[in-house]
């Protein structure tokens, strides 16, 4: 049997060594794009580590693909189609690659499993604004790499006419050089060479290899630099609450959350949101307040529970709800729980609002401007059918800041506006000054949206007798600091966690303060103060209530899909996976002289372990 060449060519022995050769261009192109995206080293060592270490792993995963392309063309027999399926294999490979390169400048964290999730979910073109600008560049680029995959095969062919190595020569050295890498990362790790470990986070999917343990056994003296920082990691075994709720709720007050994703603290002016901001007047603001994430699915969770994000797995697990409803639900609450998008991914229906599942609602339409809307004229046709004596509780998500959607033809805007959003754009050298402007556009829009329910709320007579809530899950960066970071999810800086919270609660007199306060926070306050819970909070919650708040000195946990922080005394200090801290100021500069108290450590500690059951 032949590959495509012309009959008596080439052996079929000899017709597959072609591969080898285009298994390494491809590592080589892998290699230079993804190089040319990550921070460069200052030593030697760690230069040549961070190229030899990802020229290593592309060059694995390159022989990877050539298994499965081997593999593929044997179940269809048909051998004869290698180079088809290999191009198609490596222009996809390629393709995963520049897609990680963005992801990783973007967001700081390469391509993982839950990026995959949003893909597969379909709750990714939910989340992101594909322009048609943008589907072009992704077509040029797809068409690039065909090309591009033309000529390396080309090439390969060329080159396999000038050695003898056979395709296992080249598995057998890489595979070798690859555990020879792994070893030297270990004994790095063991032996506090953090210049070359701290090149691992730039190399795509690098497994961790920690041989302490095995060094020490062997007599070796090796550094322990994480000892005292190990934070636990979530487990099965959850008792929340610690003890019985004992609460006595005496006259039920209306709860209505209207919660603006993406929505930073900066956005409650007179320019952005007008209506909202009149409202400062009346209500109680927290101007130094920070959500508990850079990512919705941990930034909500501790709005509703009072704990930090590290319990969302044992919570999830348990499909443990919310005490709060397990509150409202008791004294009789009608419940309006509106999301613009899904509330299902992350998964809130198994969270948060495990116990309300079926009462769950999220918007019909196809952008988040008009979902956005449909969420509030439902909401106000469901208050406007209750009766007046039936308390309720509401939750709105709101989604057009974080889509950065505007109804057509929407009469207000912040010039000068970019009008569609090209992620692929996005740089450290893109103005984001339009961008911006469509942000606060958004928020705009949303701020008339909240004006509408609160005019409901008054020509029905229900703002005397309704706690309403104003806030975020968590900010949005336009590239403030000049290091590239846009969105969220990529950092804790204060443009990402720092968001608005304003509640109008009747009875109590309008105040605003800056002592730091949390999402963590929320549940206390409510469960204190509106439920007459009389437990101590820390039966429920790692929060405190926020009309008895401690002070500027305590320590904020904030979580995200991949790491975790500190906020402390206006500093961060970033926990890595090894339980390493490192600090950092807003401007997310590097500080050399400050360390996180072992009170403060230790308290997170105690937080993240507090509702977990000792085996």
């Amino acid at each position: 049997m032949y590959l495509s060449h012309p009959e008596g060519t080439v052996t079929y022995r000899n017709s597959r060594r072609w591969l080898a050769a285009f298994a390494i261009l491809n590592a080589l192109v892998m290699t230079g794009i993804t190089l040319t995206h990550s921070q460069w080293p200052n030593s030697l060592s760690s230069q040549l580590y961070l190229v030899l270490g990802m020229l290593l792993q592309f060059s694995v995963l390159s022989f990877l693909v050539v298994l499965l392309t081997i593999a593929l063309a044997y179940v269809l027999r048909s051998q004869k189609y290698y180079a088809a399926f290999a191009m198609t294999l490596f222009t996809i490979a390629q393709l995963i690659i520049i897609t990680n390169v963005k992801v990783f400048s973007l967001y700081h964290f390469h391509l993982n499993g839950m990026v995959l999730n949003l893909l597969f979910s379909g709750a990714l073109l939910e989340n992101i604004a594909f322009s048609w600008s943008m589907w072009l560049s992704v077509g040029a680029l797809l068409l690039g790499l065909i090309f591009g995959q033309t000529l390396l095969l080309l090439l390969s062919r060329k080159l396999s006419q000038f050695h003898q190595f056979t395709n296992r020569h080249h598995v057998g050295f890489f595979l070798t050089s690859y555990i020879v890498l792994q070893l030297l990362s270990g004994c790095a790790d063991a032996f506090g060479w953090n210049q070359i470990t701290a090149q691992n986070r730039y190399i795509p999917w690098m497994p961790t290899t920690t041989m302490r343990s095995s060094l020490e056994k062997m007599g070796f003296e090796v550094v322990q630099s994480t000892e005292g920082h190990n934070l636990p990691d979530t487990a099965d075994g959850l008792q929340y609450p610690r003890n019985p709720l004992q609460c006595n709720t005496q006259k039920p007050l209306n709860i209505l959350m209207l919660v603006v994703d993406s929505l930073r603290a900066d956005q409650l002016t007179a320019e952005v949101m007008p209506n909202s901001f009149k409202l400062r007047n009346q209500a109680q603001v927290f101007d130094n307040h920070y959500s508990t994430s850079n990512a919705t699915r941990y930034g909500l969770f501790s709005m509703m529970y009072g704990i930090s994000g590290s319990y969302w797995k044992p919570i999830l697990a348990a499909e443990k709800g919310s005490a709060l409803f397990d509150l409202t639900t008791e004294n009789g609450y009608q419940h309006f729980i509106y999301g613009s998008s899904t509330l299902t991914f992350p998964e809130f229906d198994r969270t948060i609002f495990s116990s309300l599942r079926n009462q769950l609602q999220q918007g019909n339409s196809k952008s988040s401007a008009a979902n956005d809307l449909d969420i509030t004229q439902r909401f106000i046709t469901d208050l406007q059918q209750l009766p007046s004596n039936k308390p309720f509780f509401g939750f709105l998500f709101f989604d057009a800041p974080h889509g950065f959607s505007i109804p057509e033809n929407y009469p207000h805007r912040i010039e000068p506006m970019l009008e569609q959003v090209n992620y692929l754009e996005l740089n450290n050298d893109y103005d984001p000054v339009p961008f911006l402007n469509l942000y606060k556009t958004t928020a705009h829009y949303v701020d008339s949206l909240i004006q509408s329910i609160m005019e409901e709320l008054a020509r029905t007579q229900r703002l005397d007798n309704t706690l309403v809530i104003i806030t975020s899950d968590h900010g949005q960066e336009f590239n403030e600091m000049g290091k590239n970071y846009w969105g969220h999810n990529s950092n804790f800086s204060l443009w990402q966690t720092k968001v608005p919270l304003m509640l109008l609660w009747p009875g109590r007199e309008p105040m605003a303060t800056n002592t730091l306060s949390s999402h963590e926070d929320l549940i206390p306050t409510l469960l204190t103060e509106a439920f007459g819970c009389a437990n101590p909070t820390t039966d429920y919650s790692t929060g405190y209530s926020l009309f008895n708040l401690p002070g500027n000195d305590r320590g904020l946990l904030m979580e995200s899909w991949t790491d975790r922080a500190i906020l402390y005394d206006g500093h961060l200090f970033l926990i890595n996976p090894l339980g390493g801290i490192d600090a950092v100021d807003q401007n997310y500069d590097s500080i050399d002289d400050r360390e996180l108290p072992p009170e403060v450590l230790a308290g997170t500690i105690e937080h993240m372990s507090r509702f977990l059951k000792v085996k």
